[in-house]
């Protein structure tokens, strides 16, 4: 091998050894970038995760109003019924004699 063809040799080499460099810039880069977007992710995640919390206990409160209200329905709307009738009977009563 004569002095050309080693220099030639060399210069490819550190060409590689360039082209390698920097491709492993460029992961290092892409992985920063990853590891951002995996942060933000999580954030997302964490936030929706803490909705959703709220909002089940949203839904809870509302299912106890609910309960609450259709028993209040069951119980008074019969009985002002039955006062309304009364009430009906006293005055159809007064008017009658």
């Amino acid at each position: 091998m004569n002095e050309q063809q080693a220099d030639e040799m060399i210069r490819l080499l550190q060409e590689l050894r360039d082209g390698q460099r920097l491709q492993l810039e460029r992961q290092a880069q892409a992985l920063l970038r990853q590891d951002e977007l995996m942060a933000q992710q999580r954030e997302r995640l964490a936030a929706s995760s803490q909705r959703s919390g709220e909002t089940e206990q949203l839904f809870a409160k509302t299912a106890k109003v609910v309960a609450r209200a259709s028993v209040l329905a069951f119980v008074i709307y019969p009985i002002a019924v039955v006062a309304l009738m009364l009430a009906l009977w006293l005055v159809v009563a007064r008017v009658a004699p």
